[in-house]
């Protein structure tokens, strides 16, 4: 009786391991028909970029965003090497060479990130074991167009330089995980990874107070008065002064964030309005000639003697001619090296200091995009000899563009330095709102009636000194040109120039201020008023056409 109870259990438990054996047997040695079927299958778990968040321009124009794009990649087993020579000149060569000879594995990329016209013609050649998984590609619709300031980003889209890099926190989107598999016909499909989306999109953006417009008016000038004169390199910065909004900034060479072949010059990725550091020469004058009218070290209707030249220690400071005598307004117009010595005489060096300290110099501006440099500005306690005399007259001391713009700036709104800012707010992926740009005041440098003064002054130096070049008729400009020998090994470098104008319009309540400097031109002349100061006019007058 025992026996037969038993019985069933032990039926029970050989069929289990009969079933459990042939299990064990199917997974070890299956049959070729089911090794044949799980060959065909294939599964790859990729990882591909998704979109960043938009960068737009202050009317809503796009100036970065992301779009679809292709990448291709074999599955070795099933290519064959003889189709390699179809994709000569559509992939990198190294990899042309590597698919060209049998490879291990199941996958091996060939193409990141295609243009969509070759992409079409890989995808077109339809050539077996040749697959593409869908990505997007950072795209900047403008080309060169605010090319350092909205810098760029690697292949994986993480951002690398300029506005990329600065906001790269909100802008870039992680990585999404994609499911490759081969289905019953052959072809490769995406599965989305449960519980998530294919591609994820990025709300992120960043809206700049950059107007299109006047980039485009500002860059194709700058272009033309750069080819004109054969200069080595070029800056030029638009800006409304009386709140530090940045309408318009160009550098030149430049280069193309679509094209990485246009990387190659190192010089062409510096953004020289915040980076290149240069003596200013002659615009610096209006600066310090508004600290020794507000100290009371010279009054307006002081009068000076100038003979063509003045002694300074062991240095002999030239003009370009004797201006004879002349008050303090015409030093500015006129441009007088010996009158602007000669009104600095009682300056005390550590007030001075303290005066371009507050006006920005020596220190980065703090404006949002990476690679500021804060220039150069000795210490007080170096001012000996002929030191005070040269910063008089531009020399002795290195600014960038965005500073002297911005110090400029404060004669134009009645004495204040305002915070540049190029941003005008920034959304997170949420479209929350991370930052907003505004209006800033960072010191109060002059007197409402000298800055007054000031642009007075700098208005004759457009209607009879050495800025006429720059006028335009109904703009009523007002600025100053400057001519600055370039410093090098120890001393200057031979017939090396900065030629620069600063001005801003209209001249009694200023909209708009802009700057011009041309780097070693190498063709004609070299001063301010003949290099810098026409460029300066076309841009004003195309400005004040759409304006």
């Amino acid at each position: 009786m025992s026996r037969l109870r038993k019985s069933p259990w032990i039926l029970l438990s050989i069929s289990i391991c009969a079933i459990l054996f042939r299990l064990y047997s199917l997974q070890i040695d299956p049959d070729p028909r089911v090794r044949s079927q799980a060959g065909s299958q294939y599964w790859a778990r990729l990882r591909v970029t998704a979109p960043r968040g938009c960068i737009r321009d202050k009317n809503g124009i796009s100036l970065a965003l992301s779009t679809p794009a292709l990448s291709f990649f074999i599955d070795p087993t099933l290519w064959d090497t003889a189709n390699a020579p179809l994709l000569q000149d559509l992939i990198p060569q190294s990899r042309l060479e590597r698919i060209s000879s049998p490879i291990d594995g199941r996958y091996f990329l060939i193409a990141r990130k295609i243009e969509p016209e070759t992409a079409d013609k890989i995808a077109g050649l339809k050539l077996p074991g040749l697959f593409w998984v869908k990505e997007t590609r950072r795209v900047y619709p403008q080309g060169n167009t605010l090319a350092h300031v909205l810098g760029y980003c690697d292949v994986d889209d993480v951002g690398l330089a300029g506005l990329e890099l600065f906001w790269d926190s909100v802008l870039y989107a992680p990585p999404e995980g994609r499911i490759i598999a081969k289905d019953a016909r052959g072809n490769f499909v995406d599965v989305a990874i449960p519980g998530q989306s294919i591609v994820a999109e990025n709300d992120g953006s960043v809206q700049l107070t950059i107007d299109s417009r006047l980039q485009h008016i500002l860059e194709r000038r700058l272009r033309e008065g750069l080819m004109l004169n054969k200069a080595e390199w070029a800056a030029a910065i638009i800006l409304e002064p009386g709140s530090g909004r940045i309408l318009g900034m160009a550098s030149l060479p430049d280069f193309n964030p679509n094209d990485r072949n246009t990387f190659k010059d190192k010089e062409s990725l510096r953004n020289n309005v915040t980076s290149r550091v240069f003596e200013p020469g002659s615009t610096f004058k209006p600066i310090i000639m508004g600290n020794v009218i507000d100290n009371g070290e010279i009054s307006k209707q002081d009068t000076f003697n100038c003979q063509g030249k003045i002694k300074v220690s062991d240095v002999v400071i030239h003009d370009i001619k004797a201006h004879g005598t002349i008050d303090a307004s015409r030093i500015i117009a006129d441009s007088c090296n010996v009158g602007m010595v000669l009104s600095i005489r009682n300056s005390d060096p550590f007030q001075t200091y303290s005066y371009l300290k507050r006006c920005g110099f020596g220190e980065v501006s703090g404006i949002e995009i990476p690679g500021e440099e804060s220039g150069l500005l000795a210490p007080p306690s170096q001012w000996r000899g002929s030191v005070p005399a040269t910063i008089a007259i531009g020399h002795g001391i290195g600014v960038t563009p965005l500073q002297l713009a911005v110090a400029t700036g404060s004669i134009a709104n009645g004495g204040k330095i305002m915070k540049p800012f190029i941003v005008s707010e920034v959304r997170g992926k949420d479209g929350s709102l991370k930052y907003t740009g505004k209006p800033e005041v960072v010191a109060e440098v002059l007197s409402e009636s000298t800055a007054e003064w000031l642009r007075s002054a700098m208005r004759k130096a457009v209607l009879s000194g050495t800025g006429k070049t720059a006028d335009v008729p109904g703009a009523s400009v007002a600025g100053k040109t400057g001519t600055a020998q370039v410093p090098g090994g120890g001393g200057y470098q031979k017939g090396a120039y900065s030629p620069s104008f600063v001005g801003f319009w209209p001249s009694e309540n200023p909209r708009f201020l802009l700057l011009v400097i041309l780097g070693n031109p190498s063709s004609g002349d070299f001063l301010g008023g003949k290099v810098a100061a026409p460029v300066f006019r076309n841009i004003v007058q195309d400005i004040e056409q759409i304006s």
